[in-house]
């Protein structure tokens, strides 16, 4: 199951830049031109698409860390609750992207195509803003409770606890300069660290499979 979480943690960063391909989003504050360019004579199909795309990476992403709480849960108190927070951190950080960004952006394309003019279609794209700028945040809380997990299990190495600490600390911080493109960073900082810790799941899982024979010879 540790190779299952990793594949789906990748796959999430996969289908996430691909859907990056279909997708035009204005930042807040672009001008009329920009939105209208976007959002309002743009393909509504292939924004659409790009929206399914964001869609399926969502619930990819929920499942991976229902996962990843489930195999981190270790034996404790501490543990447990830890894997507690990370599910339900799992569902929140779902839930923000489908509403705030899935429908909310797709609220924006469909209305932009059907005679809305370009400040309710911007204001509707700004739900979709702000709804991202959380979702950032939310990922750095994904990556401290992992990072909790790991410190009081063990069961991933050191660095992906020490550097977790780092990218959630990140992320949730970059909240506060998201005007200025700082979430942008943040969430490339943590695609990048998920995929590393994926890779070490996915090891950990190759060196399970080879204790677990072993194992089995020596109970014999």
């Amino acid at each position: 199951m540790w190779r299952v979480a990793g594949a789906l943690s990748i796959a999430y960063v996969v289908l996430s830049f691909a859907a990056v391909a279909f997708i035009a989003t204005p930042e807040i504050g672009s001008t009329p031109k920009a939105i209208a360019s976007g959002l309002m004579t743009s393909s509504m199909t292939k924004g659409f698409a790009g929206g399914y795309i964001e869609f399926i990476a969502s619930l990819v992403l929920l499942a991976a860390l229902l996962l990843f709480a489930r195999l981190l849960r270790g034996a404790t108190e501490m543990s447990a609750w830890l894997s507690s927070c990370l599910a339900a951190i799992a569902v929140t950080v779902t839930a923000v992207g489908i509403v705030a960004g899935g429908a909310a952006g797709g609220a924006a394309l469909y209305d932009g195509h059907h005679g809305a003019s370009v400040t309710t279609v911007a204001t509707i794209n700004d739900i979709r803003n702000f709804g991202f700028f959380l979702a950032v945040a939310l990922d750095g809380v994904v990556a401290l409770c992992i990072a909790g997990s790991v410190q009081v299990t063990r069961l991933l190495p050191r660095w992906v606890a020490y550097t977790g600490y780092v990218v959630g600390t990140v992320s949730v911080v970059s909240v506060v300069g998201a005007r200025n493109g700082a979430h942008n960073f943040a969430n490339l900082l943590f695609f990048v660290w998920l995929v590393a810790m994926a890779v070490s799941s996915m090891r950990q899982g190759r060196r399970a499979v080879a204790v677990a024979p072993r194992a089995a010879v020596a109970n014999a």
